[in-house]
């Protein structure tokens, strides 16, 4: 499975009620779309814990075909329209863990780790946080950076230091 990722960031005094109103609207549109398994639609907002506001929906999807068709089909276009031209984040999932109760999810951790230079990958561990009150966690890793990006997803809002914490506004299920 593949994930991608685009980060937009806004700036501090930019109305979040406008995103939030974009995807109450629109969100929807995503359910049931080709080779998706899902997409969070993810905010971060200055003074919750975080320093920046930010619109970043995360897609993980079960083939290459769907991505293809999100991206150059014109459905991207709509980001490009309101947003300009922005840089996805693409990368491979490692550990996709979903349970029962993932469609309740609120809130989403975000953790980015370097994989170091090393003699050999044989043995290597994604290191990951474990949370008693998990919904799901998703590892997607990119080799072309060395680095591993762990998302958790919650129901209610975790107490966290020095990692992104997003807010979900819609999860769309393919």
């Amino acid at each position: 499975m593949q994930a991608m990722q685009y980060k937009i960031n806004l700036p501090a005094d930019y109305d979040m009620q406008i995103i939030k109103n974009r995807v109450k609207q629109h969100g929807y549109q995503m359910d049931g779309f080709a080779d998706l398994l899902f997409k969070a639609y993810l905010i971060s907002e200055k003074g919750n814990d975080n320093l920046t506001n930010s619109y970043c929906p995360l897609y993980v999807w079960q083939q290459t075909t769907g991505m293809t068709k999100f991206i150059f089909d014109g459905y991207f276009d709509n980001i490009i329209d309101s947003f300009g031209w922005q840089n996805i984040n693409i990368g491979l999932a490692a550990t996709i863990e979903l349970s029962q109760s993932f469609s309740q999810c609120r809130y989403v951790l975000e953790q980015v780790a370097n994989i170091p230079k090393q003699a050999q990958l044989k043995d290597f561990r994604f290191k990951n946080m474990q949370y008693p009150d998990e919904l799901a966690k998703v590892v997607i890793y990119n080799p072309d950076k060395w680095q591993y990006v762990t998302f958790t997803f919650f129901k209610q809002r975790p107490i966290t230091t020095n990692h992104n914490l997003y807010t979900v506004l819609h999860l769309s299920l393919g």
